[in-house]
């Protein structure tokens, strides 16, 4: 397998299959397929599972799989503009709900509480509903905007919006709490919770995540009323 992520604003991965080798995606996130590849739909974790994913996730019930019979490429692309990362699975990492693409490789993939995943909760938000990515393979993660990085050290704390966070190590404690105050919370642009991350570990984030784009869409739709944040970006955070 060769792997080629085409950059722009809405980039596409390019993933080269052999002869019997395998590529897993999101449903929908399929562009083209070249050569004689085989398409197909599978239920990660069973119907459980598929339920799972789409009652906590959003996402579909199913995954896509496509199977080389000989020689070809397939380009897979996200919902959304902004940036696809390709990361080499050795063990886990936890995502952002939307962040996972696609895989190669024997790769497991749950959606869930966040506190089943071993996280703290004090409130709620996007940082709700996680996806943990567990096996070993090649996984591309897809984010809006673009990414950013930070490798923390033990005790090291980061404080993000709870819609910008596309990865963590499962060694990075993350904990959704209520920001304090009132006045805080309602008029100060950035929602009701904020997500507390204390390291050792790996972080990436999106710098433009899609929840923070259609909240401009729908209060323009509103007539401009929150163009600048304040009441309502709030209230729907």
């Amino acid at each position: 397998m060769e792997a080629s992520i085409r950059e722009g604003q809405a980039p596409v991965v390019v993933v080269s299959l052999e002869a019997s080798e395998r590529l897993t995606s999101e449903a929908g996130a399929m562009m083209f397929i070249s050569g004689d590849i085989a398409m197909d739909v599978e239920m990660p974790g069973g119907l459980m599972g598929g339920l799972k994913r789409k009652l906590l996730s959003g996402e579909s019930l199913f995954l896509t799989r496509y199977v080389a019979r000989s020689a070809g490429a397939v380009g897979i692309t996200g919902p959304f503009p902004g940036s696809i990362r390709q990361h080499e699975l050795d063990g886990e990492i936890i995502c952002e709900k939307h962040a996972y693409l696609g895989h190669v490789g024997d790769v497991e993939i749950e959606s869930a509480f966040a506190q089943r995943l071993g996280m703290g909760i004090r409130g709620g938000g996007e940082g709700f509903f996680l996806q943990r990515l567990r096996g070993k393979g090649t996984v591309w993660l897809h984010g809006g905007g673009d990414f950013l990085d930070f490798d923390l050290a033990p005790g090291q704390r980061l404080i993000i919006d709870t819609g910008c966070m596309v990865m963590i190590e499962p060694t990075v404690t993350y904990d959704v709490k209520m920001q304090g105050g009132v006045a805080k919370s309602l008029f100060g642009g950035e929602g009701l919770y904020l997500v507390h991350m204390t390291g050792p570990g790996h972080v990436t984030l999106q710098t433009l995540p899609f929840s923070r784009t259609a909240r401009r869409v729908l209060a323009a739709a509103g007539g401009g009323r929150d163009e600048t944040g304040g009441i309502l970006g709030g209230i729907l955070e």
